[in-house]
């Protein structure tokens, strides 16, 4: 996973509810990576619920190669937040519109996103939610549409 430098990208403030990527999870949990200061900032610094999917929760593990560190950070962090999964079969089924783009956790991030008036993807990956067609905020940049 290529990562770039940091860019100046928020959640918006009337954005009720933020739905967590894996990117900013791994982020958080990972001092070194290179958007480590944009999630903290993201995250930190406001009192909006977050919501989280499992498959952003095993993605980023995944990613982290379950170290113990990362492990401890991330189940400390996960307790603060709101687990919400939708449905497998409706996750399948949008994995099926984008073809082989999508995968899983990002499936569950528009569905919730869909679901929950108002709410915004927080996520490193600017380049395919680009294309999902829902609001997100990455350190790229933003969309509200």
């Amino acid at each position: 996973m290529t990562r770039d430098p940091v860019a100046k990208s928020s959640v918006p403030a009337t954005s009720p509810i933020i739905i967590l990527d894996a990117g900013p999870l791994v982020a958080l949990a990972d001092s070194g990576d290179p958007y480590n200061e944009w999630a903290a900032t993201q995250i930190g610094g406001t009192d909006r619920p977050f919501i989280v999917t499992s498959a952003a929760i095993a993605e980023a593990t995944h990613i982290l190669n379950n170290g113990p560190r990362a492990m401890d950070f991330l189940e400390k962090l996960v307790a603060r937040l709101h687990v919400e999964d939708p449905a497998p079969v409706a996750v399948l089924a949008e994995m099926r519109k984008w073809e082989q783009r999508m995968d899983y956790a990002d499936a569950c991030a528009v569905l919730l996103a869909r679901r929950h008036k108002g709410a915004v993807v927080l996520t490193t990956d600017h380049r395919d939610f680009s294309v999902y067609r829902v609001p997100f905020v990455s350190p790229k940049g933003e969309f509200h549409g």
